[in-house]
């Protein structure tokens, strides 16, 4: 794992592979390994990767944390490696990460893949955001016992095995539990300031979303086809019921954006 340093901040980052270089940023509780569970290796690709903020072994400013503060990073890095111009992909919050990003920055941005957005030009909805405090500070205080006694639990208890997993899961990630604070943030911010944003993206972008997944609403996918010009929308299997297709049809839609 390389490291840099940026804004007095230590963060990690991977590169893998030769070619055409492309960003790819996990999501929120994940890492460098979601992209590597993800990302099947591409002859001519070069993969660019990195534990953001608050996650990994990576710092954290909790002051100064929101999505242009983690796309900054992203520009930082881009520019300690001497890329002029890059694919940018994301995974719900990479895919937020990735939005503000394209929209302050579009000259550096080749093409953009968002994935499963779990955030649009607004805040997450006050049911998610909701489960993810709870989620936070029982990160914080008191282990899964406590969240199964939360609010947020019995938000997420009826949804798909999937979704329940991916907050469960978080308790047996050291960096989760030192980290808890990105669950309290993020879910109330939003990466860009207005539509206005999305109807200036001059770069080609595809959406890729999928159904029964409450952090992910489909919704979100049609509603930034709906105003994003240059862009596709693709509907993906959801985990729980074809997980490889799932995969699958996310490589195959990295090969088809840059290719």
């Amino acid at each position: 794992m390389h490291k840099f340093i940026h804004r007095g901040l230590t963060l990690e980052y991977e590169i893998s592979g030769k070619g055409i270089p492309l960003l790819f940023l996990h999501g929120m509780g994940g890492s460098v390994r979601q992209i590597y569970s993800t990302y099947e290796p591409i002859e001519g690709i070069r993969l660019i990767t990195m534990n953001q903020q608050g996650h990994g072994d990576s710092d954290a400013d909790w002051e100064h944390y929101d999505f242009r503060s983690l796309a900054d990073d992203a520009i930082a890095l881009l520019d300690l490696l001497n890329i002029e111009k890059v694919y940018l992909a994301g995974i719900s919050m990479g895919a937020a990460v990735s939005l503000n990003l394209a929209s302050r920055f579009s000259d550096r941005v080749s093409g953009l893949l968002l994935i499963r957005n779990a955030w649009t030009d607004k805040p997450m909805s006050e049911e998610v955001a909701t489960a993810y405090y709870d989620l936070g500070m029982s990160l914080k205080n008191g282990g899964p016992e406590a969240f199964y006694k939360t609010k947020g639990w019995n938000i997420v208890k009826g949804c798909s095995s999937y979704t329940k997993q991916a907050f469960l899961s978080v308790f047996s990630e050291p960096s989760c539990i030192k980290n808890w604070q990105k669950y309290l943030i993020l879910p109330n911010k939003a990466p860009i300031a207005s539509l206005e944003a999305l109807s200036k993206l001059n770069m080609p972008v595809t959406i890729l979303a999928n159904r029964n997944d409450l952090c992910h609403p489909y919704e979100y996918g049609e509603y930034l086809r709906k105003h994003i010009a240059q862009s596709v929308l693709v509907e993906i299997p959801d985990k729980d019921k074809d997980s490889n297709g799932h995969k699958a049809m996310i490589n195959q839609s990295i090969l088809s954006f840059i290719r």
